[in-house]
């Protein structure tokens, strides 16, 4: 079980970044959705022939591990989220240049007890991960008995969507995956806090308080962004 550990959403104010609050869901999103070319169902292919390079196995195996890997990689579910608040370039990217807001979440209420949801903090290196899939094919080489295609697939499946490319390191993603994709229902009690960015105008502070006032969000603290004034950083500060 994860320890309750803050994960942030940054989203915007429109109606598609409000619909987060509004419907108390998350949306967990197949590979082929992702905005990065080089990463999960994209690239699975790339990452099996840089593996395939370097291990040798029969064909027919070959083949058999891409059957299950694309089945899989096609309904599993991912929901990206950062293990920061105070990033600049994830305000400009994701919450519409400091115009929206940053959701904190418990990771523990997220997942919920006896969840099958699995949390992955995301590798960022320049090579595809085939290093680490070598070395799983070779434990389970040398451990028959443990060897099975899904549990070989899982791990594959796992190393190719806990990976992405260096330049990506500023969003310090952690990933909740899940067998499927669709929206996760999640309770009042999973978030923590909300966060307005520099530029988030009155009437959308509004909106979001006014979506958020019932008793069941009594807990949630609100902070609202400011420049530092000895460096280029944010600060937050606590609001009634």
């Amino acid at each position: 079980m994860a320890n309750n550990r803050v994960l942030f959403k940054y989203r915007n104010c429109k109606d598609d970044g409000l619909r987060v609050l509004r419907e108390r869901e998350l949306w967990f999103a197949t590979a082929n959705t992702f905005n990065d070319p080089f990463e999960a169902e994209t690239s699975f292919p790339d990452v099996l022939a840089a593996v395939w390079a370097r291990k040798e196995l029969p064909l027919n195996l070959k083949l058999k591990f891409q059957k299950a890997l694309k089945e899989s990689i096609s309904t599993y579910g991912v929901c990206a989220l950062s293990r920061a608040r105070k990033n600049q370039l994830m305000w400009s990217h994701y919450a519409d240049e400091h115009r929206g807001f940053c959701i904190g979440f418990k990771e523990k209420e997220l997942r919920g007890e006896g969840s099958r949801i699995h949390a992955i903090n995301i590798k960022y290196q320049s090579n595809y991960p085939y290093q680490g899939i070598i070395d799983r094919l070779e434990f389970f080489e040398s451990h028959p008995s443990e060897n099975s295609l899904q549990k070989i697939a899982g791990d594959i499946i796992h190393s190719i969507l806990g990976t992405k490319y260096s330049g990506w390191k500023y969003e310090r993603e952690r990933r909740l995956i899940k067998l499927e994709s669709g929206a996760l229902k999640f309770e009042p009690k999973a978030i923590n806090s909300i966060a307005f960015g520099l530029r988030t105008s009155e009437e959308s502070k509004e909106e979001i308080r006014s979506l958020l006032s019932g008793k069941e969000w009594s807990h949630v603290k609100w902070y609202k962004a400011e420049k530092s004034t000895a460096k280029y950083s944010l600060d937050f500060s606590l609001l009634s």
